[in-house]
Order: structure tokens, then sequence, then C-alpha cells
């Protein structure tokens, strides 16, 4: 199933969800005093959804969305391989963009529902790079 996007082409249905949830995202933090930086940063192996600053923190905030919660939360998706991709992207917009690093975090906005009823869940800090490399396939990350 699809819906027409104003260019009159069939937009897939699972991209107008996402379009929806990442302007609700937006608005959510635009509300909250955030400051959007960027929006759909893309890289080969990855792609970071929203870039806000809340006060002097620079914030990767990773946008995850579900019709309802039958299949689990949205942000149990939010696997290990996602969070490395996240990271790797995330790093290398700070190479690019930041010659001095800002405090940075990784963010969750987790919607379920795709209409005015929808409801948002705000996860500062829900990932970060660990200190020591995990036991488990030796990765550096570490998810809350």
């Amino acid at each position: 199933m699809s819906v027409a996007s104003k260019d009159d082409k069939p937009k897939p249905l699972h991209l107008t969800h996402g379009t929806f949830a990442e302007d609700a995202a937006c608005d959510w933090l635009l509300s909250k005093g955030f400051v959007i930086v960027a929006r759909n940063i893309r890289y080969r192996f990855g792609e970071i959804d929203i870039i806000a600053k809340d006060k002097e923190i620079l914030c990767f905030v990773e946008v995850r969305s579900r019709q309802n919660t039958q299949y689990g939360t949205p942000q149990a998706s939010i696997r290990q391989q996602k969070q490395s991709r996240l990271i790797k992207a995330a790093s290398l917009y700070l190479k690019q963009n930041y010659p001095r690093l800002p405090f940075c975090r990784f963010d969750v906005i987790a919607i379920t529902g795709y209409d005015a009823a929808a409801k948002i869940e705000y996860i500062p800090n829900a990932f970060e790079m660990a200190n020591e490399p995990r036991k488990r396939r030796g990765s550096p990350w570490q998810a809350y």
C-alpha cells in the first residue's frame, strides 16, 4: 500500500509513517527547547535521523516508530549493530563539521501510533561508547 506524495508519485506507507514520526519527534524536541541542527544525515553505512542541540549538548537522535507494541516497543528495535552504525555516522559528522568536539549524547525518541494520539517517549543518553570493549563480539558500544 502506498500514499501519494506532493509530486504525485506513490510513496510507500512505511516511508510515510517514518516521515510522520520524524516530524512528530522534531515538533516534540522544539517544544522542549531543543534547536534542530540537521535532519536525515546519510552516509553509506548509516543515517542520523535528527541532530539537535539541548543547550550546549549536541544530541544525535534516533527516531523509531511502530503502530503498536504487539511485537515489542520501538526502542527495542535499536540493536547493537544499529547503535554501532549510528555512532560511526555521528563520528564522521563530527569530524566533518566540528574542529573542536562538543559534548554529545545519543538520544532515542520512540513513537507508538501514527496519528495525533501517538505516544512519544524520549530516552536521553540511550547508549554511548563504553570504556572497555564488551566481551560479546568485542563491540566497544554500551547500551543502557
